[in-house]
């Protein structure tokens, strides 16, 4: 019997090692149009690792595994992945390429993505992404001090431009 994922470190490694176990099975390749949620990973490398939610969402996932009769819900794992994961909307910068990458990595096994995909990424990428970095929050306070030194009058902006 199949157990959840206890850890982001384990549905990590499920979807790293899910291209290797692709290779090796002709009836996973089979069944990749069939898969809607997507897990993905940026590798240290900068690489894009992907993996559909049952095989992402159930420790030790195998090939085998995935494909034998044993009954998975995929409502079960996509409850756990969502702990650490969420779904890239349509509208976000990085989902285009995202959704290219993903269409890329299944065309090469003959398959497309299904209509209905759905893309998730980390959390903690989306927190990184969005976190400002030093050189964002510098220009943030230049350009407010501007602004506030164009409302000051001549004077004062003189005696700010004598103190710099």
């Amino acid at each position: 019997m199949s157990t959840i994922v206890p850890t982001l470190a384990h549905a990590i490694s499920n979807i790293e090692r899910f291209e290797q176990e692709l290779d090796r099975s002709p009836e996973l390749q089979r069944r990749l149009a069939f898969a809607r949620a997507w897990y993905c990973h940026q590798t240290a490398d900068g690489e894009w690792c992907f993996a559909p939610s049952k095989f992402a969402g159930y420790s030790a996932m195998t090939a085998e595994e995935y494909i034998n009769d044993d009954p998975r819900d995929g409502r079960r794992t996509e409850k756990q992945l969502q702990t650490w994961f969420n779904t890239i909307r349509e509208n976000d910068p990085i989902y285009d390429d995202l959704s290219e990458r993903l269409a890329a990595f299944l065309g090469r096994y003959g398959k497309p993505p299904s209509s209905a995909v759905r893309i998730n990424v980390t959390n903690a990428f989306l927190e990184a992404r969005e976190a400002p970095d030093d050189a964002s929050v510098q220009r943030n306070i230049a350009d407010l001090m501007i602004a506030v030194g164009r409302s000051l009058p001549t004077l004062e902006r003189d005696r700010i431009k004598a103190a710099l």
